[in-house]
């Protein structure tokens, strides 16, 4: 394991890599440094061979609180160091999208602003019943603008703004009505169900998710014709691949895929 005073990453069976938050005083503010951090293994992970599944967790009574607002206030005495903090934080959360490996974040606590938007950029979300999605803004004058950018991609308008024009906290089961996350659990069954999602992505080709994921995000910012041309192509390019093959042979002779490690 490697470790961090603000973040911990570990490596699971070879093929999961398990990041955990770990400044649960703070409530796990997106601070410059764990932007930074995150920044750097999320290129690691990118170039990665081995890794099949990302998982992102959180140790105290939030998953992430947001930016540093301490932070905040002090970079917002220079215009250029506080616009280089949102530009960092934006990069990773795009980041995040664009790593060839599912991410999944897994909710423990409230997920606030910056943290919520970490939540939306995410691939899948489990939530525990307890946890609290909130974009708050709104409250303290610092309208949430960036982070409704990857949260406004998974929720309806009408919903994304009562987010963020009251600035109210939601709960678990109004952010899946929402569409912000996928499953609910309780907290004794919230390691269970982080198991069983991690354990069928793993199961499944590496190379069509790889695949699958980079096609699946670019084609939403298509009009319908140009979605269909490009996705056309993904799956031109698709069955060439020796996984996509393997995967029909099987199919077709009634046995269990061996996929490409």
């Amino acid at each position: 394991m490697s470790t961090n005073k603000i973040f911990l990453h570990k490596i699971i069976n070879n093929n999961i890599c398990e990041i955990t938050l770990n400044n649960p005083l703070k409530r796990n503010p997106l601070s410059l440094e764990l932007i930074t951090s995150l920044q750097a293994l999320f290129h690691k992970l990118k170039k990665s061979k081995m890794v099949k599944v990302v998982i992102l967790k959180s140790t105290g009574p939030s998953f992430c609180s947001g930016h540093d607002l301490n932070e905040v206030r002090k970079l917002s005495k220079s215009k250029v160091r506080l616009l280089n903090l949102f530009k960092k934080c934006s990069q990773m959360m795009m980041t995040v999208r664009e790593l060839p490996q599912p991410v999944i974040a897994c909710v423990d606590g409230l997920a606030a602003a910056a943290g919520c938007q970490l939540v939306a950029s995410c691939d899948l979300v489990i939530a525990t019943k307890e946890s609290t999605f909130q974009t708050p803004g709104v409250n303290i004058g610092l309208f949430c603008s960036t982070p409704m950018v990857a949260i406004s991609r998974k929720v309806a308008p009408k919903d994304m703004m009562y987010m963020l024009l009251t600035g109210d906290q939601i709960t678990a089961k109004e952010a899946k009505e929402y569409k912000l996350i996928n499953i609910i659990t309780n907290k004794k069954q919230f390691q269970k169900q982080i198991d069983i999602i991690t354990n069928k992505l793993q199961k499944k080709s590496f190379q069509s998710i790889k695949i699958g994921k980079v096609a699946f995000y670019n084609q939403l910012e298509m009009d319908l014709g140009k979605a269909y041309n490009y996705t056309s192509q993904v799956m031109t390019k698709n069955m060439q691949v020796k996984d996509a093959k393997e995967g029909i042979e099987a199919f077709v002779k009634k046995r269990t895929p061996n996929w490409t490690k």
